[in-house]
């Protein structure tokens, strides 16, 4: 038999508190932010699955040759850029949307990083100017739906 301890605990209190809304009081998320952080999933979920699928080709869209053997590389980039969106899509956290803008900033800094990398390839000639002025647009493009993004969560 259990102890009268184990007995009195009332049964309606939840096993977790709830989590904090961080003040804002369930307001639904502005359209503007709404349809940047939609771009965002769909451009993230479709060049990563463009990457993985066909990377040669999707490299030839921006301009950008790679030896066979590199294709790999394109791919990784596709699975981080269909994570990143598949993240975008399932987050359920409306109330708090804590969890959203760590998703939104996750991309901010791989956006963040590609622009870096872009840069230090352009500047050790490893990289043209044509297909690094196209890639960092694309991220340009990226940071620019996240912060939009961001300020409406």
């Amino acid at each position: 038999m259990a102890p009268s301890s184990i007995s009195s605990i009332n049964q309606s209190e939840p096993l977790l508190p709830p989590k904090p809304s961080n003040g804002q009081n369930g307001q639904p998320i502005s359209k503007t932010s709404s349809s940047a952080v939609e771009a965002l999933h769909l451009i993230r979920i479709g060049l990563g699955l463009a990457c993985i699928v066909a990377p040669r080709w999707t490299c030839a869209v921006f301009q950008f040759s790679i030896p066979e053997g590199s294709a790999i590389l394109v791919r990784l980039f596709g699975v981080r850029d269909l994570i990143l969106g598949a993240l975008l899509t399932t987050n359920e956290d409306k109330v708090s949307r804590r969890e959203m803008k760590r998703v939104v900033w996750a991309n901010i800094g791989a956006d963040a990083v590609d622009m870096c990398s872009i840069a230090f390839a352009l500047a050790t000639g490893t990289l043209g100017k044509l297909p690094a002025g196209l890639f960092a647009g694309g991220a340009a493009v990226g940071l620019g739906l996240e912060a939009l993004g961001l300020r409406g969560l």
